[in-house]
């Protein structure tokens, strides 16, 4: 028991630091815009670009931590819900991993360069993988949408406590995800009248509240600890 203690409060620690890096992909300073092919190759050696997808590849492994630390509380009454919804958050966090391993990697520590350095002759081998790179990271996208949206939703459902922290983490879950399946929706099905209500969402809403969640959920395991170890005591 003392181990799963510990690893509840590893969970919130964890998920403080999701909340962290989630405010600073939505806040923190970004490269200015480039103008052209050539000029946004150069991104490769600008810090204010690299610096936000090195958090891209940490903030689903702190996420999804946190979430199966969760999971680990809850199993026990909702078991199905929380198997299915770490099923879905496991695929999002290892395709945004991956789809992140590429950007640094292949794209702006490869191919980038070379693109720059090469001659005129040899410069249409290196734009075509660049170019393809775009096709392959938004497909990576479409399963990063869909599998957090699915995911987030089921993990929502799987609180059913009666305290005010478990409901916010419930009906907070269940909008972002049902949010993130309508932007996937728009993106990706067709649905293009939602493109505005998702724009809203995404400019207004998503940035403070997942952050609150992602505090809540601390809080939450946090106290999830201390009340076992509480029991153990008794």
């Amino acid at each position: 028991m003392k181990s799963h203690n510990s690893y509840l409060h590893a969970g919130a620690v964890l998920s403080a630091f999701s909340a962290l890096t989630t405010a600073i992909l939505m806040y923190g300073p970004n490269a200015p815009a480039a103008d052209g092919f050539d000029a946004v190759q150069g991104l490769y050696q600008n810090g204010l670009y690299l610096y936000k997808k090195w958090i891209l590849f940490l903030h689903p492994q702190f996420a999804f931590l946190a979430a199966l630390a969760a999971g680990f509380t809850l199993f026990r009454d909702r078991a199905f819900l929380v198997v299915a919804a770490l099923f879905y958050l496991g695929m999002w966090a290892f395709t945004e991993v991956s789809q992140q391993a590429y950007i640094i990697d292949a794209l702006n520590q490869m191919w980038r360069p070379a693109y720059l350095a090469a001659d005129a002759e040899n410069r249409e081998l290196w734009r075509t993988l660049i170019t393809g790179m775009n096709g392959i990271s938004d497909s990576q996208y479409f399963v990063v949408i869909f599998a957090f949206g699915v995911g987030t939703v089921l993990l929502g459902f799987a609180f059913t406590g009666r305290d005010a922290l478990a409901m916010f983490l419930r009906y907070g879950m269940m909008a972002i995800g049902i949010m993130s399946l309508v932007a996937f929706l728009s993106y990706y099905a067709g649905l293009s009248r939602a493109g505005s209500t998702v724009g809203v969402w995404y400019g207004y809403i998503y940035g403070p509240l997942q952050i609150a969640i992602r505090l809540g959920l601390a809080l939450w395991l946090w106290r999830a600890a201390s009340a076992a170890a509480h029991n153990q005591k008794a």
